[in-house]
């Protein structure tokens, strides 16, 4: 038994209740389950209203998970319509949770707006659209239906933290986003692409373990290659 904590962040949504429509923290179960299939009990971090300075004590992971668009006030861009879902209060969350795990080097995987958000708070930018932006070759927004099936091939530097957990050159993954990102953040480097460039995987170069996926390892829980990602944050 590892007997070991993972913190996962969550999103917010309005969700119907018989009172109507209240907002609420969500989160896919099976992050959970994946944790628990390594024995590690997992602990929620809602998003929170008013700015807190968390404290990760007794954390031996940390999981940003993925959700709406981030502010791109956080990389000096003004909005464009396209955004969708964008929570304020989620980024500072996430960004403090960051900042901590940073701070206290806690292990943590970042997955899809969590691997945008790990760019971000090592001060990088994004494409807040990728058509946009002329990445067009590859439908990389394809929608929630789509999350457990396998959309496109990413390849993997096998020299990195991400390659040697997966011990792979090549995975076919899900895709269930818009935006992406422009400018690698600081003490970054890219361990997974797509064939069109978009950038799939980065981590840090620093003593704090960090890897950030653009794909859902979650939705894809029974292939090899995520229950290899989620040893490596809990093994």
């Amino acid at each position: 038994m590892n007997n070991l904590t993972i913190g996962i962040s969550t999103g917010i949504k309005n969700a119907p209740m018989s009172a109507g429509d209240i907002q609420c923290a969500v989160l896919s179960a099976e992050f959970i389950k994946l944790c628990n299939k390594f024995d590690a009990q997992a602990v929620i971090f809602p998003t929170q209203f008013n700015n807190p300075k968390f404290s990760l004590k007794g954390m031996d992971g940390l999981i940003i998970t993925g959700g709406g668009d981030i502010s791109p006030s956080h990389y000096g861009e003004q909005p464009i319509e396209k955004l969708e879902s964008v929570s304020i209060e989620r980024d500072i969350t996430e960004l403090n949770l960051l900042k901590r795990a940073e701070e206290e080097k806690i292990k943590t995987l970042a997955i899809c707006r969590g691997h945008q958000l790990l760019n971000i708070y090592k001060g990088g930018s994004l494409y807040q659209d990728i058509s946009d932006a002329g990445y067009k070759n590859i439908d990389h927004a394809k929608p929630h239906e789509n999350a457990q099936k396998h959309i496109h091939n990413v390849k993997i530097d096998k020299n990195t933290k991400l390659g040697n957990a997966l011990m792979v050159d090549n995975l076919e993954v899900n895709s269930i986003h818009h935006q992406a990102i422009n400018k690698l953040g600081e003490k970054l480097i890219i361990s997974a692409t797509s064939s069109d460039g978009i950038i799939e995987g980065i981590e840090t170069t620093e003593e704090w373990d960090a890897i950030g996926v653009q794909w859902h390892p979650e939705y894809l829980s029974e292939d090899k290659a995520s229950i290899d990602l989620f040893d490596w944050l809990i093994n």
